[in-house]
């Protein structure tokens, strides 16, 4: 399958303001684009053609008038399916919610409207988001970007965010992140992906899986890219990233369970990314962090999942009802929080809590932490769709790394530093604590500079 690439959103937006490109024409270029390459529809569940036609126009008049919204005015977007967009069925990938058409937009959705983007289609995602991997048979499963003979897994829950934008049928991808989310994808089809801190942007509209962890965020191509998709979407100044440096920025790689597992190519182009930001003037201090230990046993290890038990207080009626309409080991995964006991997860709450508060005197004096995004290759998907053991390893391990950026309330970008051996894209990822958005992106974009 073949990938056309474009330029970054930034790019085709200053395109758009000089005349170099029609909105309209480039709508229509799109369209032609996804019939060629989706026509099975694993990519976009929902295309919304008659808006993007709308706003394309309107985009234009706004250009030719010298009245442009924003830099992104008239720049197309796809938006993950558990958006609400008025008129349009959202289903967050699920068939227990079909039929359902909201009223409205979801609150991102309408500042991005205003902002001038134009919404070109609903991307596909895990069921009701609660899968690293992306598979969902379901409605369909898009393949990852990268490998043109096997059928890889893109990364989830926002799988058709990455693949959309990878495969060239957008020019950035709205996702959401609640363990990863953003960032799995990001990584797995070599984008950036940035996870802002929890309550940054308004989830209103959005088809909820963990209100107290879920995160709205851009999948671009680069970090300017996605600091102009954020401020949009947050509200707020731009923020200027281009005359950072790493000198003067300190960071940890923590010797703790993040490097565990690592695939070993996928190990020696993180270490020469860190031999190389440390060249260019990054202090690196490689040391355990006791937080990050203790949140990835609480996460994984504890026998129950505070992620699993918000969930199921949130769907457990509809999945008694109609779960035999979903993808098992997504079930599975929901089923996993309906029994829980009430005074451990009060007592596992407290501990999430305390492990937040120390981290962020752990992190005193520091700008970020560094890691591998995911330690190992996007596994095939034929291995995995039957769900069972393989299933439940490759999702852990998938997720382990991003989803302490959640448990942990920090917000968090992945960018892309090179391929496997087998091609594929590797990810690192840094992570900041919560409230640094601005901070942690002017760092990404030094990193990004250094290792470009």
């Amino acid at each position: 399958m073949s990938t056309h690439i474009l330029p970054s959103a930034l790019s085709v937006g200053r395109a758009i303001e000089t005349g170099e490109t029609d909105p309209r024409a480039l709508v229509e270029d799109l369209t032609d684009r996804i019939a060629a390459t989706d026509p099975d529809h694993r990519i976009f569940y929902r295309l919304t053609l008659d808006r993007a036609r709308m706003e394309a126009d309107a985009a234009h008049t706004r250009a030719k008038a010298g009245l442009r919204r924003s830099p992104l005015d008239g720049v197309p977007l796809s938006w993950k399916d558990l958006f609400d967009s008025a008129g349009d069925e959202t289903t967050a990938g699920s068939k227990m919610l079909s039929g359902r058409i909201p009223a409205h937009d979801a609150a991102a959705l309408v500042r991005m409207t205003m902002a001038g983007t134009v919404c070109i289609g609903k991307t596909a995602m895990t069921e009701l988001a609660f899968s690293g991997l992306g598979i969902n048979p379901v409605y369909g499963t898009p393949a990852n970007a990268h490998d043109t003979t096997i059928e890889r897994v893109p990364g989830g829950s926002s799988s058709g965010a990455g693949v959309s934008l990878a495969r060239g049928l957008c020019t950035a991808s709205i996702g959401t992140d609640t363990g990863g989310s953003v960032r799995i994808p990001a990584a797995f089809n070599g984008l950036v992906g940035f996870k802002p801190s929890h309550g940054r942007i308004p989830t209103t509209g959005l088809v909820p899986l963990c209100p107290s962890l879920d995160t709205i965020g851009p999948l671009t191509r680069d970090v300017a890219d996605a600091a102009a998709l954020f401020t949009l979407m947050a509200g707020g100044k731009p923020i200027g990233i281009e005359d950072e440096t790493l000198r003067g920025r300190t960071v940890i790689v923590p010797k703790d369970i993040v490097l565990d597992g690592m695939a070993p190519d996928i190990a020696r182009i993180f270490e020469a990314s860190i031999s190389a930001l440390g060249a260019d003037g990054l202090s690196v201090d490689m040391s355990p962090v006791e937080e990050i230990s203790a949140t990835n046993a609480l996460t994984w290890d504890s026998g129950i999942s505070l992620a699993a038990v918000e969930a199921w207080a949130i769907w457990g009626d509809t999945i008694k009802k109609s779960g035999g309409l979903m993808y098992p080991p997504v079930r599975a995964r929901f089923e996993s929080g309906a029994t829980p006991d009430a005074a451990e997860t009060w007592h596992m709450l407290r501990t999430r809590d305390a492990l937040r508060h120390s981290l962020t005197q752990t992190l005193a004096g520091v700008d970020a932490v560094v890691m591998p995004t995911i330690p190992i290759d996007p596994p095939p998907i034929a291995d995995l769709e039957a769900g069972g053991p393989a299933y439940d390893r490759a999702n852990r391990l998938t997720l382990r790394n991003t989803t302490l950026g959640n448990q942990l309330d920090m917000c968090a970008i992945t960018l892309p530093i090179g391929k496997s051996d087998a091609g594929l894209p590797v990810g690192l990822m840094l992570m900041a604590p919560r409230g640094r958005d601005a901070r942690l992106l002017r760092l990404a974009r030094a990193v990004e500079k250094a290792l470009t």
